[in-house]
């Protein structure tokens, strides 16, 4: 119907273009258009395989991609970014202390009990004076590293290093029992005197340490806002630190109550001596007199892990000795005593033989001694 409803003609074609004979059902459509003089029907179309594209289609593509890649790029690096500053936080500061410190809240926690474990250089002022700084801060670095790694390994805290001192906690800030906690410390301190009674410097020179470890109630939190720490405060660090401080070198010394909660471990045997100076129990501390206090000397998944007998295994490349029953019960898992992964097995067939640990040995190698200082000696 036309316009004031008077009939429309119908028309076979109006207007066409040049190629107007290409297009068909395929690649075209019908579009309708009302108007005041009837219904128009237009074909529209695109005749070749890629359609219609402007001029400036390519440069806009190429624009577009380049665009793409550069944000993907300035995007990944953020990302990147921003993923090493989060892990360097959490390597400063335990995850609920961050937190908390992002919430504005003082950090403070109580722990009921814990391990701490305390390592010093034996003869570190004198063996530091004569030589270089850098030095200094190289070998530092180097023990320190492992140490870390080692750390890392038995699943202990470290709370800092301080010149020469280096510090270790279990049950804080992860919460464990104290058998755990002490049990775990144990393991990281008997690690660490095995690797340094290995370890010299490029220079060749010999690291000697004391430790001390002591369990009990601490409290802990976040000292400052410059530069802040996770600290840990109370009786049982200064017990630990004075444990280390009367220890002996290459010796691991214990407070009653650690001696208590490793005789309490499930999993593993400790060896552990009483200290005896001159006929007496223990050694005197200052402002707590004296206090019965123990060595340990080794440890183990059970007592008969202690001898090599026919049946038993020597762990490769840690070296530690498993009973036959004990082997098969850790058969698919680390060594228990020191958590490293066992790349093979030799069973024992020769008489049955007492495990005796061996003397640290290292010839024509200048060692750091408490008494001595740096001497060129020869450790026997």
């Amino acid at each position: 119907v036309g316009p004031k409803g008077l009939p429309t003609k119908e028309m076979t074609k109006l207007a066409w273009s040049e190629q107007a004979d290409k297009l068909n059902e395929g690649n075209s459509v019908e579009v309708k258009t009302e108007s005041l003089h009837g219904i128009w029907i237009n074909r529209v179309g695109v005749v070749g395989d890629n359609g219609w594209n402007p001029e400036w289609w390519p440069t806009a593509v190429a624009s577009v991609v380049v665009a793409s890649f550069i944000l993907m790029v300035l995007t990944a690096m953020t990302m990147v970014k921003s993923y090493l500053h989060k892990d360097l936080v959490n390597r400063m500061l335990p995850k609920q202390a961050i937190r908390k410190l992002q919430r504005g809240q003082t950090v403070v926690e109580k722990y009921n009990i814990v391990t701490v474990f305390f390592a010093d250089i034996v003869g570190y002022t004198g063996a530091a004076g004569s030589m270089r700084p850098a030095q200094v801060m190289k070998m530092l670095n180097e023990l320190y590293t492992e140490l870390d790694k080692l750390a890392e390994k038995h699943q202990v805290y470290k709370v800092e290093t301080v010149g020469n001192q280096y510090m270790v906690v279990a049950g804080a800030p992860e919460r464990v029992t104290g058998r755990v906690g002490a049990q775990r410390v144990a393991l990281f301190a008997l690690d660490a005197i095995n690797f340094v009674s290995k370890y010299q410097t490029k220079e060749g020179d010999k690291i000697l340490i004391r430790a001390g470890m002591a369990s009990g109630p601490t409290v802990a939190g976040v000292v400052g806002q410059a530069m802040p720490r996770y600290c840990f405060f109370g009786e049982t660090v200064d017990f630990a630190s004075k444990m280390e401080s009367t220890s002996k070198k290459m010796k691991i010394q214990v407070s009653e109550m650690t001696y208590r909660l490793l005789l309490d471990c499930v999993n593993l045997k400790f060896v552990m001596t009483k200290r005896m100076e001159g006929g007496i129990a223990g050694v005197e501390i200052k402002g707590k007199g004296q206090q019965l206090t123990f060595w340990i000397e080794k440890a183990s998944p059970c007592e008969k892990c202690f001898e090599l007998a026919t049946g038993s295994f020597a762990l490769v490349p840690c070296g530690h000795i498993m009973c036959a029953d004990c082997n098969e019960k850790y058969k698919m898992l680390p060594c228990p005593t020191c958590r490293c992964k066992v790349d093979d097995r030799v069973e024992w067939r020769g008489k049955p033989t007492k495990i005796v640990d061996e003397s640290v040995e290292v010839e024509h190698a200048p060692v750091f001694d408490e008494e001595a200082g740096l001497t060129s000696e020869t450790m026997l």
